[in-house]
């Protein structure tokens, strides 16, 4: 199938040299879809590209606004919010916006 080769290989700032990195999750679309993501045709079929975040808005009630980005909420290694989203962005599915500060809660980081 398409997502036995066509993988998510994120680009990372500070990569992890101590391991060789395993292969990504499976992708679902190339460049022309929703589901975009940009392998080098021809060179690889591992993409680096695609979009940094999905987002729908409603402007008139924001409660129903929803949101994906490709890893997690937090940037953070370790966190349990550092890849909580992956699923959401791989599937095109979306999670809630929340908006009201009674709901949300800090994270702190040793």
């Amino acid at each position: 199938t398409w997502g036995d080769t066509h993988r998510l290989a994120a680009w990372r700032a500070l990569p992890d040299t101590t391991s060789s990195p395993a292969p990504g999750p499976r992708l679902s679309g190339d460049h022309d879809c929703v589901l975009c993501t940009s392998p080098v045709p021809g060179v690889t079929d591992r993409a680096a590209r695609g979009p940094a975040a999905r987002y729908v808005w409603d402007l008139a009630d924001r409660e129903n606004s929803r949101w994906a980005v490709p890893h997690g909420a937090s940037g953070i290694p370790g966190s349990p919010h550092h890849q909580d989203q992956q699923h959401l962005w791989l599937s095109g599915d979306l999670a809630p916006v929340l908006t009201d500060f009674d709901q949300l809660t800090k994270e702190s980081h040793a």
